[in-house]
């Protein structure tokens, strides 16, 4: 300790100590205008260290603690309300198949899971699952969630190395959309296969011209009812979305994201198929004797909602007609949003009639090249610097 007057008049103070583990410090001060002031600031200084080291010598708080299955639900409270059953159940799902198991984090307290540990279970993960990156949301934000809570001071996410996923699989007889050639071929078998008797089955004609020719979503399509078609102004409503819950009770849901909530521009051809299903339909309720339900594309009985689990065999069965690669129902939205960008369809337009929050998604996921546009690509730039 040492307190020195300078040629300006003033003094500095200097307090060098060790603390109860042996590890050299040192507090100093400069500027003091008197002798007094200097012994005052070294005297508070001195006690100050003295009780560090009372505290450090004396048993730690205990710290509150919480299994991770316990903050895990209590994420989950926040998370449910903003996400529709079908979305809920899958977060849950990966979580307590792969996450909260008796090899890994079932027991765990949050504090125990360092990052040695998470990196061990990220890299078998890795190795299983080409998407475990996204799939570790649920994880990521209940450890987060944690850390704002307190009961960890970071999350040990941020202290591990994510590795390269396994791959993606590879299916050489499927597709993640139609070309206009593929689709034409699809569409003419459809309506082979489909839509030439007034019956019953003509609804799945309708269903995938719906699907390829609107840029529908599966459950936005499958919850329309009649009133949402509006013939004169070329429109469909979009304002609902039917979720399936274990694959048996069908619910109605809002649009799956805000601009979801949309109104759906329509081609002549499409409603004039729609308009012979609702004539068919009118006249088979009425011979059964059944009440309407308003519902566009119903079940073969015409008293529910059509069930999901359907639509993917009728797809299959139509592609292996007609000689073509499978692709998902979905893909017929990649279809539409890559065929409408090909015939000039503007990005802000595509992304209303898609129902995208944000033009990054439709940018980003339904903007794919066919073979047909990269092989235009170099003339594309030539018709505009033509030197």
């Amino acid at each position: 300790m040492s307190i020195k007057k300078q040629k300006d008049k003033t003094y500095n103070v200097r307090i060098g100590y060790r603390d109860i583990n042996g590890k050299k410090h040192e507090k100093k001060k400069k500027g003091f205008t008197s002798l007094t002031l200097a012994k005052k600031w070294e005297r508070k200084t001195l006690d100050e260290i003295d009780i560090l080291k009372i505290e450090q010598v004396q048993e730690p708080e205990q710290q509150e603690r919480m299994l991770l299955v316990d903050a895990y639900e209590m994420w989950l409270v926040t998370y449910k309300p903003k996400v529709v059953d079908t979305t809920l159940k899958k977060t849950d799902s990966f979580m307590r198949i792969h996450v909260l198991t008796a090899e890994w984090f079932k027991d765990s307290y949050v504090d125990e899971i360092t990052p040695t540990i998470l990196q061990q279970f990220v890299n078998k993960l890795s190795s299983a699952m080409h998407n475990y990156k996204k799939n570790l949301m649920p994880f990521k934000q209940t450890l987060a969630q944690c850390v704002v809570m307190g009961l960890i001071a970071e999350t040990p996410f941020n202290r591990i190395i994510m590795p390269q996923p396994k791959p993606s699989p590879v299916f050489t007889d499927r597709l993640e959309f139609y070309t206009k050639s593929q689709l034409n071929q699809f569409m003419n078998t459809a309506q082979q296969l489909y839509g030439s008797n007034d019956d019953v089955k003509y609804r799945i004609y309708v269903l995938f011209r719906l699907l390829a020719f609107t840029g529908m979503r599966r459950g936005e399509l499958l919850a329309l009812k009649w009133s949402d078609i509006n013939y004169n102004d070329h429109t469909i409503s979009i304002n609902k979305n039917l979720v399936v819950d274990n694959g048996l009770v069908n619910r109605i849901h809002p649009p799956k994201t805000l601009a979801g909530k949309r109104e759906v521009r329509v081609d002549s051809n499409t409603l004039s198929v729609l308009r012979h299903w609702q004539a068919i339909q009118a006249k088979l309720t009425l011979s059964e004797g059944l009440s309407s339900t308003n519902i566009v594309i119903t079940n073969a009985s015409l008293d529910n909602y059509q069930p999901v689990g359907k639509l993917r065999p009728w797809l299959i069965r139509i592609a292996e007609q007609s000689g073509l690669p499978r692709i998902k129902v979905h893909g017929f939205r990649h279809t539409y949003a890559t065929l409408a960008i090909q015939a000039g369809m503007n990005v802000k337009q595509l992304q209303y009639q898609l129902g995208h929050d944000d033009v990054q998604t439709t940018l980003s996921v339904y903007s794919g090249l066919t073979e047909s546009d990269k092989a235009k690509t170099a003339d594309i730039y030539t018709k505009l610097v033509d030197f």
